[in-house]
């Protein structure tokens, strides 16, 4: 029970390492344009300013982190699961 209880935690710990190590490395600001950011803006608040500009890039910043988290996760442990047969 205490094993497995570990392993579970162990699993999301290492989830939380791969989301952590994802928004380090991704920066949305590098392929989303200003117009883009300030288009989007204005269609979901309908006006663009200083307190909503940047919702595309924290959206796109999170979407994109969890993406590389769970890739990361799956493809860790499948490898696992490969390496203990």
């Amino acid at each position: 029970m205490a094993i497995t209880f570990a392993r579970r935690l162990d699993k999301i710990a290492w989830f939380a390492v791969l989301f952590y190590i994802g928004t380090r490395f991704i920066y949305p600001v590098k392929f989303i344009s200003l117009y883009t950011s300030e288009r989007f803006a204005q269609w979901v608040h309908g006006y663009s300013s200083q307190e909503n500009f940047d919702d595309l890039w924290v959206l796109t910043w999170v979407v994109c982190s969890l993406v590389f988290a769970v890739v990361g996760y799956l493809t860790s442990m499948w490898g696992i699961r490969k390496v203990r047969r």
